[in-house]
């Protein structure tokens, strides 16, 4: 079963939307997608918060999945980490990160 890490994250106060973005999909990106066992990488730009339309909290979210545990934890012990990590040091904004067993429910069956 693949397992997930999934980041939900808002920028920098002095940093606009774009800004953000540009930066997560470009440099940040580029550090992360050398990540050893990673299997797929998938990055959102928020276009509209349902909860708070006038003032989204949100401005993105990536999902990284590997093979298995194994493999999350090979990533996250690799000096490949520590330099896609250190770039968020001290940045500012919000983020949740989430470790998910994923499946795949559109797929048969996928209950357990």
């Amino acid at each position: 079963m693949a397992v997930s890490m999934v980041v939900l994250a808002s920028r920098p106060q002095d940093w606009t939307h774009e800004q953000f973005t540009s930066w997560w999909r470009g440099p940040h990106a580029d550090a992360a997608r050398v990540l050893p066992g990673l299997i797929a990488y998938r990055h959102g730009a928020v276009t509209k918060d349902y909860d708070n339309p006038e003032a989204p909290g949100w401005d993105g979210h990536a999902v990284l999945t590997f093979a298995d545990q194994a493999a999350l934890d090979a990533a996250f012990a690799s000096p490949e980490w520590k330099a896609a990590t250190a770039q968020t040091k001290g940045m500012g904004g919000r983020r949740i990160i989430l470790i998910t067993d994923e499946v795949d429910l559109l797929a048969g069956d996928n209950h357990g």
